[in-house]
Order: structure tokens, then C-alpha cells, then sequence
């Protein structure tokens, strides 16, 4: 069995390896060419697997006849044109909800202790409350934020669920966090949700997150409000990976699409597509991934000094686990010297540091341990409902 794969699925060749032959390519490099030979096509939110990806199909008789993206997401996948073929689909959900998790807190909290603010009884509003938004909530309660959720379609099917209607979360908020799929058609489109009309429904000086989809958002229309806005963090982009230089230089907090890019969210994201595959070949899993998880040596974090505000604490032990303003000024730097911004952005994605998830760091304050989800504490971000 011939497997075609992202090469930044980590330990993709280890995982697979027992049930075929694994070829290897940067996901941007995967064409029809790549894929017409293959049995089991393995992507990232970067190949889009459509018509044109699998044109070649027909005509040199593939047998292609699995489709695994180790991401939640899946707008980049045309499922029923799959289902149409005849090719098995799967995917992650909620494998890296953890590691956007842990960016959405570390990247507020940093924001409070550079304001000087504390984040106690901070309203967040969070729109989206699949796998990483209800995680979220659970993880900034424990932290003291107050949290609103909003979301349509479970408020319908979940109506004892405590939702809110938009209007009333961006009226309350002081802060919106974005975690929706991006959908163009149905009854609550997402593709520029985020417009000209909900941003003047922000109260002024309201913080922005976006770490879900960059279309999620109108670039003009944010660009247009970004001085009635607050704080402004952004992950995702319109026109990945050639983020407007303008949108770059608004966000307070900029990345390369690296919110969940922990290498414990990816490493579940390829579990999970073995077992998924192993599942449809009607055999047990062959590979767990437990040796490829274990700390080389155990991550311990100091506690910062008692004498801080206890936002600079939580602030300074998170940037521990996850250096967000490193990301910040890597992004910034190598889009500004690279001779191709597309190049750069992928550049930094492939050759991303190795971030382990806060349960795996270890520190001696169990009360800070506990509000972070480092060991020792008990709150980890279980989805709601």
C-alpha cells in the first residue's frame, strides 16, 4: 500500500510505516501528479483535497482510498466530492484544542501584564464552543476571567446549554475569542463573519482573538475599526501564506498559524489517523506513540516571585511553557527580510520549535498549577456539555 503524506505530520513514517510504503512531501508540494499513485493520501490544512488535487484520478486507475487531515478543521477537504469516489475520509477533532488553548490564555495573559491590567473579572466572549471553545471556558473560569459563549447551532440542539445571543456577548464582552469552522453556506455562515456590522456592534476598546480561520474575518473592515478595537491577536490570516503586511502590523500579538502547533496536539492529530486507517483496513492499532510523547527530560518551571501581581505570575509561568512573543517577533522578522512572504510563512510552520503541552511542566505553586493546567493541578479543559 502505497501512502502519501505531509511531511510535517511528526512521526508520520513511525506511525505508518507497518501498513505500507510512506512517501513524504512538503504539503504545498502535493499535486495530482503525487497523489494519482496513491493508496492513502495523509494532508494538512494546506493541500486542498478537491477536484483539481484528484483529477488524475480516473485516468491512471488510482486506487486512492483513504483521506486522513491530522487537523480539526476540515473546509480544505471537499468531503462529499470523497464520498462521491468512494474514498474513506477522517480527521482530528480536537487533537490540538489543548495547544490553542494554551495560546488564547498565554497570549491574554501576556497582554494583561504588558497593560499592567489585571485579568481578573474580565468578561471573554467566546463565539464557537465545539472542542476548543468549550475547553477555553473551562480553562479561563478556573483562571477567574468571567466567560460568555456563543453558538447557534448547539444552542438549538442544547437550548439548557448556557448560550447568549451574539448582540448581548459583544455588548458585554472585553474581550471576543473566535473558534468557529469556516462554512461559506447553511444557516450560520462563518466566511466573513467578522464584518463591517459586527465590529461596530464591539464595544470600543474590546479585544479581538482570531486563531480559528482567517476568512473567518474581512480584512478592510478590520483594517477600517482597528482604532475602536483594543488589544488584537491574530493567528490566522486571509490569503495564507501572504498575510496583508497592514494586518500584521495592527495585531498586537502576530503568528504564522502556529496556535495549535504544540507537538502534543500534532502528535494526537497522527494517532488518530492511524487508528482511523487501521479502523477501515479492519485492524487493531500497531502504533500508539507513547515512546514519542515522553520527555526527553522532565519540564520543570519556576514559580515566579509571590510578590508580583498574580497576573504577572500566571503571565510569566505560561510564557514559560509557551514563549508567545518569541513566535511574535520570529513571524514579523522573517516576513520582513524574506525575499518571498509566502516562503517565509511556510518556512516558519515546517521548521517550527518543539512545544510541549502545559500538563507535561511541572511547578512547585499547585495554586498556580491548578489555573494553568500545569502537573500538579487538577483543571484540565474538558469540552463542554
Amino acid at each position: 500500500m502505497h501512502i502519501l503524506a505531509d511531511q510535517n505530520i511528526p512521526h508520520v513514517d513511525a506511525a505508518f510505516q507497518a501498513l505500507g510504503t510512506v512517501t513524504t512531501l512538503p504539503g504545498h508540494a502535493i499535486g495530482p501528479d503525487e497523489v494519482a499513485g496513491a493508496e492513502v493520501l495523509l494532508v494538512r490544512s494546506v493541500t486542498a483535497v478537491d477536484e483539481a488535487l484528484l483529477r488524475a484520478k480516473r485516468a491512471s486507475g488510482s486506487t486512492l482510498a483513504f483521506v486522513g487531515s491530522a487537523t480539526i478543521g476540515t473546509d480544505h477537504v471537499d468531503q462529499a466530492l470523497l464520498r462521491d469516489r468512494g474514498v474513506a475520509f477522517a480527521h482530528a477533532p480536537g487533537s490540538n484544542a489543548e495547544s490553542v488553548v494554551e495560546y488564547v490564555v498565554t497570549g491574554l495573559l501576556a497582554l494583561h501584564e504588558r497593560e499592567g491590567l489585571s485579568h481578573a473579572g474580565r468578561t471573554v466572549g467566546i463565539i464557537g464552543v465545539g472542542q476548543i471553545g468549550s475547553r477555553l471556558a473551562v480553562r479561563l473560569e478556573a483562571l477567574g476571567f468571567r466567560v460568555l459563549l456563543n453558538d447557534p447551532p448547539r444552542q438549538e440542539n442544547e437550548p439548557d446549554q448556557p448560550f447568549v445571543r451574539l448582540d448581548a456577548l459583544l455588548e458585554e464582552s472585553d474581550i471576543v475569542t473566535l473558534h468557529v469552522p469556516l462554512t461559506s453556506d447553511g444557516p450560520y455562515p462563518t466566511r466573513g463573519f467578522v464584518d463591517d456590522q459586527f465590529l461596530k456592534r464591539l464595544q470600543p476598546g474590546t479585544w479581538l482573538v482570531n486563531s480559528c480561520r482567517g476568512g473567518v474575518v474581512e480584512s478592510e473592515a478590520l483594517r477600517t475599526h482597528r482604532d475602536q478595537l483594543g488589544s488584537l491577536i491574530l493567528d490566522v490570516w486571509p490569503n495564507e501564506p501572504t498575510p496583508l503586511p497592514a494586518l500584521i502590523d495592527a495585531a498586537d500579538i502576530a503568528t504564522p498559524h502556529i496556535a495549535g502547533y504544540s507537538f502534543d496536539g500534532k502528535l494526537n492529530g497522527t494517532l488518530m489517523l492511524h487508528e482511523a486507517l487501521c479502523d477501515v483496513l479492519g485492524q487493531p492499532p500497531r502504533w500508539s506513540g507513547e515512546a514519542e510523547r515522553r520527555p526527553g527530560s522532565p519540564l520543570i518551571a519556576y514559580t515566579p516571585p509571590a510578590d508580583l501581581p498574580e497576573t504577572a505570575r500566571l503571565s510569566r509561568l505560561a510564557q514559560q511553557a509557551y514563549p508567545i512573543w518569541r513566535d511574535d517577533a520570529q513571524f514579523r522578522t522573517t516576513l520582513c527580510r524574506a525575499s518571498s512572504p509566502a516562503a517565509g510563512f511556510r518556512e516558519l510552520r515546517k521548521t517550527y520549535p518543539r512545544r510541549r503541552a502545559f500538563g507535561l511542566w511541572s511547578v512547585e505553586d499547585a495554586g498556580l498549577a491548578e489555573k494553568l493546567g500545569f502537573e500538579g493541578g487538577q483543571t484540565r479543559s474538558r469540552a463542554l456539555g
